[in-house]
């Protein structure tokens, strides 16, 4: 039998692929249109009659049209974990999976939520969407540069390794465009400019991470500190039943951005004087250095989401930051004639 819905929500999920999308009205009809801008344009002007909000997946680049199409047009969207919708699907028996079947179960897990988990789509400037881009641009163009450094590692004949240097050199001229690119877009941004520069004010939080934070979070100040943890994959989630009691640990979490926080957790462990405190006084009590790290990283996604929470918000200065500002400002003392 169907399971009760909590609310008489009317949605209309769809199954965003590249070229087409399988459409479940909240009648249970369904149909499939391409995934075009008249055949959008159609849906969302149907789901606007219906008086309903669409319902989609987070499929990266494929569901951004038809999410900027629904704020233009007033209609309100919604933007779900793919994982999430799966395992919904699962727990009403639906294992196989088409493409006709997701669409119907966007629109059921979409029902099933409580109003204030449903997360619907905000308005993106075009600076936040040109960082995205580039950001996405950067790491796709470092996975390239990995990928022929560790060609080195070979046996490699002079002209070989020449091509292989040729590439390197274009791939990094390329890189240092695209990180360019980043700054330009955070620089048109009052408010981004105004968040690259606090986040940075925080000793181990480099270009990367404030980057990455800006570009992959763009909600950020309007988490809590377990949200902001958990989204970030740094948060130790229990795993206990019965008599198990496993190991609580991080899982899910946005990878890019848990990987960056990593990195300036091991800078911020070294650097930050309150940092460097905490993780040394985790490993001194018999914690594994990586979990020790793990915590560090969580420190700073929370720090992070309080700065952009509260704008009078200050880190705390290292002092002798402070001891090196104050005597710059004063200047070098005069010699005695």
């Amino acid at each position: 039998g169907k399971y009760i819905m909590q609310t008489a929500k009317k949605i209309v999920g769809i199954d965003v692929g590249k070229g087409k999308l399988d459409i479940c009205y909240p009648n249970g009809q369904k149909e499939t249109v391409r995934n075009i801008k008249s055949c959008r344009t159609k849906v969302i002007k149907k789901a606007a009659k219906l008086g309903a909000f669409i319902a989609f997946e987070a499929t990266g680049p494929y569901e951004e049209p038809l999410a900027d199409e629904c704020l233009a047009r007033g209609v309100r969207a919604v933007r779900l974990d793919a994982w999430k919708t799966r395992k919904f699907a699962e727990s009403q028996g639906r294992i196989e999976k088409t493409d006709a079947i997701d669409c119907e179960m966007i629109r059921d897990y979409a029902a099933s939520l409580k109003d204030e988990k449903l997360h619907f789509v905000k308005p993106r400037s075009e600076a936040q969407k040109r960082l995205k881009k580039a950001v996405k641009t950067r790491k796709n163009l470092l996975k390239a540069r990995m990928i022929i450094a560790n060609q080195f590692e070979d046996d490699l004949d002079p002209e070989t390794a020449r091509h292989l240097r040729s590439a390197l050199a274009s791939l990094d001229r390329n890189i240092a465009k695209v990180e360019a690119e980043c700054d330009a877009a955070i620089a048109s941004d009052e408010r981004l400019m105004e968040l690259d520069r606090r986040f940075r004010e925080v000793k181990g939080v480099g270009p990367c991470l404030s980057r990455m934070m800006l570009a992959q979070c763009p909600d950020i100040g309007d988490f809590n500190s377990k949200s902001i943890a958990k989204m970030c994959g740094n948060a130790p989630l229990d795993h206990e039943s019965c008599t198990l009691k496993g190991k609580a640990k991080p899982r899910r979490g946005r990878s890019d951005l848990k990987k960056a926080l990593y990195m300036a957790a091991v800078s911020a462990s070294r650097n930050n004087h309150i940092l460097r405190e905490f993780y040394q006084r985790l490993v001194a009590n018999g914690k594994p250095r990586k979990v020790a790290l793990t915590a560090v990283a969580r420190r700073i996604a929370v720090l992070l989401n309080t700065i952009a929470k509260h704008p009078d918000f200050k880190p705390a200065q290292d002092p002798k930051t402070a001891a090196k500002t104050v005597r710059a400002k004063r200047g070098r003392p005069r010699k005695a004639k």
